[in-house]
């Protein structure tokens, strides 16, 4: 079985002989030099090292074509304008102008060769393929999802889509279509953060488990001194965790659900998911002072409490 998601994301492009530098500067990882046909995710951070959005820049050679948070491209724009002075950047919005498939399966590399025709042995993880007719943009998806991510204009996407969709290739692959409820179960099964839940203005890259998109030798970026004082003391004031419910049914989190532990209020959980493996789950942010796998929490709504403990990310019991 292959499964696909339909990936809601806005898209931004980058030109100017300044566009990586000025990037490099705002934001967290280490992006220059970046080859042409390279990518890489680094997350803008604002003055106090909280998220502004977590990018994944892709070097066409002249241009910068990046991807960021749906609905959030506007947000990343006015941020790059307030520290561009005398950069020569030049970005734009092209939020609409794409879509992106996600694709995950064992056999995600093999389906994607069948249709386009690239050559996909050997697929690096910070590289991404251009495919020859009707461009689309090929890239290892490097999130604990696995498979595959596919960019192409919606220009293209009745190419595109009469491609991946011929009744000969579903049937040889079972393709299966997961919905946007089955996909954020499984984010939460595999404690993927997502923006404007655990990745927000209240929180920064290290609390979010985002390490691996943070340089600690490069130069300064705008937050870069908070978060490596986070770092070099052990400073992070929370952590972002599993919670499992002990009993009980949690609701969907439409209103602010707050953790507890002995009384006291000690975090907020950001998502919560049914999933049929580990039953009522959720994401959340405990404060470093109280956090101990031994300790017994809380989660506080306004129909009741639920008891809950701490689980490993990504769960597994």
């Amino acid at each position: 079985m292959l499964n696909f998601y339909r990936l809601q994301q806005d898209y931004l492009k980058f030109t100017g002989n300044d566009r990586l530098d000025l990037i490099n500067r705002l934001s967290t990882n280490q992006v220059i030099p970046l080859d042409k046909f390279s990518c890489v995710k680094t997350v803008l951070t604002s003055d106090k090292g909280r998220i502004i959005d977590l990018l994944t820049l892709y070097n066409l050679g002249e241009t910068i074509f990046a991807s960021c948070s749906f609905n959030n491209a506007k947000t990343v724009l006015g941020h790059l304008d307030k520290y561009t002075i005398m950069d020569d950047f030049t970005p734009a919005d092209l939020s609409g102008s794409h879509n992106t498939i996600l694709f995950f399966g064992d056999k995600a590399i093999e389906y994607i060769a069948k249709i386009t025709g690239s050559n996909t042995t050997g697929f690096e993880e910070n590289r991404f393929i251009v495919t020859g007719a009707h461009d689309a943009i090929i890239s290892l998806n490097d999130s604990a999802f696995g498979g595959l991510k596919f960019i192409y204009s919606v220009n293209d996407k009745d190419y595109w889509e009469s491609k991946i969709f011929q009744d000969e290739i579903v049937n040889e692959f079972g393709l299966n279509e997961i919905t946007d409820t089955q996909f954020d179960v499984k984010r939460v099964e595999l404690g993927i953060p997502a923006f404007g839940k655990e990745m927000s203005e209240l929180t920064n890259p290290l609390e979010c488990g985002l390490n691996k998109y943070v340089s600690f030798t490069k130069g300064c970026y705008i937050g870069q001194e908070v978060i490596a004082r986070l770092d070099a003391y052990d400073k992070i004031s929370k952590h972002m965790v599993g919670l499992k419910i002990e009993s009980g049914t949690l609701p969907d989190k439409s209103e602010q659900f707050k953790i507890t532990t002995d009384g006291k209020e000690c975090g907020f959980v950001t998502s919560t998911a049914h999933s049929d493996k580990y039953g009522y789950i959720a994401l959340g942010f405990i404060k470093t002072i109280f956090l101990d796998n031994n300790r017994s929490y809380k989660i506080k709504f306004n129909e009741g409490v639920l008891d809950c403990s701490i689980a490993e990310l990504p769960f597994t019991t």
